[in-house]
């Protein structure tokens, strides 16, 4: 079973995401993605229309971060 190591600490467009992972295993990566996506939904103002735009953008930048 492979894991992550670390910690996400992502700032992008002004939203700050914290979630320790360290032992997490790679299995947690798409509720990393998908809480992450909610908060660029909520900077946004909440605005419809544009979930594949924020979950691919979660997933860039904590795979980014995780080096994924």
């Amino acid at each position: 079973m492979a894991q992550i190591q670390g910690s996400a600490n992502l700032n992008v467009s002004g939203i700050h995401y914290r979630a320790d992972t360290s032992g997490c295993p790679i299995e947690c990566l798409p509720d990393l993605i998908r809480k992450y996506a909610y908060q660029i939904f909520e900077a946004r103002g909440r605005q419809p229309g544009h979930e594949l735009e924020d979950w691919l953008q979660a997933e860039r930048e904590i795979k980014r971060h995780l080096n994924l």
